[in-house]
């Protein structure tokens, strides 16, 4: 049996330096192969600098180590200053609104192209990939206000950065995992992943297969454990995204606040654990980076 690929992406980059902490760890120990950056998040600017020599980095093939990408935000509110023209509203919210296309499309494109912007700002090139905190560059209005901002900015250039797309991977019965789960993944992929991917192939850019990784945020760590080895056995296309949460546990008022700090520190246990690397031998499945 061949070796199957996936992504392991680490979202919410700069949200805090827990998560920034995680995210070098695992960079350096190669147990994950992307991590896409809130811009306007408190600890985003500085510690791009340690992100790009960690990513940057080569491993025993010459590769880079993993893709970086904007993680797009419309309802986490992170710092007033920059997002005052486009305020921050709960995800349902931004859902009733984004379908019954009562979002304002200029400011929305300009919403998206300020953060793009601040993106390269610190990284100094475009993303290698772009997706959405809680999923929103999937939306009505909003995809197609990404699509927009992403011709703008690349063109005349070669560059096509890829997108996340969330669709559900097939469901298998003998996968660890719960019905629960499962549904709430097909949830996800409902609110539009497949017309996103219509958009970015018409573009004739790529956009990533199955989104893996969801759960909602309430297992210890043996249940996450026996998710994992549950997703591994879905893997199934080179396109597959694996997202993951994890934080380095310590002190800081952001984290504090963080409402999935506890599990963020479980994940991260589980993702550093001896036994995580067993798991990926066993499942023939290899992390890797796609960009």
């Amino acid at each position: 049996m061949s070796v199957r690929p996936l992504v392991v992406c680490v979202d919410d980059f700069g949200l805090h330096a827990g998560v920034n902490a995680a995210v070098l760890d695992l960079l350096a120990l190669r147990r994950i192969s992307a991590t896409s950056c809130l811009v306007d998040g408190p600890t985003w600017p500085e510690a791009a600098p340690a992100l790009k020599a960690a990513a940057y980095a080569h491993g025993p093939t010459g590769e880079r180590v993993a893709d970086v990408g904007l993680h797009l935000n419309l309802t986490e509110s992170l710092q007033a200053p920059a997002q005052a023209a486009w305020p921050v509203q709960p995800l349902g919210r931004l859902i009733r609104q984004a379908y019954s296309r009562r979002l304002d499309p200029q400011a929305l494109q300009i919403e998206i192209a300020r953060q793009w912007d601040r993106f390269v700002e610190a990284w100094g090139r475009v993303p290698d990939f772009v997706d959405g905190h809680q999923h929103v560059h999937q939306l009505p209005q909003v995809r197609e206000a990404l699509m927009r901002v992403m011709r703008s900015k690349l063109a005349n250039t070669d560059l096509r950065p890829w997108v996340r797309c969330c669709r559900a991977p097939a469901w298998q019965p003998g996968a660890d995992g719960t019905l629960q789960d499962a549904f709430k993944a097909w949830v996800i992929e409902r609110l539009g992943a497949n017309r996103l991917a219509q958009l970015v192939q018409r573009q004739g850019w790529r956009c990533s297969s199955h989104l893996l990784g969801v759960y909602p945020f309430d297992a210890d760590a043996a249940g996450y454990a026996r998710r994992w080895q549950g997703w591994l056995q879905q893997v199934a296309d080179p396109g597959d995204v694996l997202m993951c949460h994890p934080a380095k546990p310590g002190g800081s008022d952001r984290a504090a606040s963080d409402p999935i700090v506890a599990s963020r520190a479980m994940e991260y246990q589980v993702l550093t654990s001896a036994a995580w690397a067993a798991w990926l031998q066993q499942a023939n499945v290899q992390v890797r980076r796609w960009a």
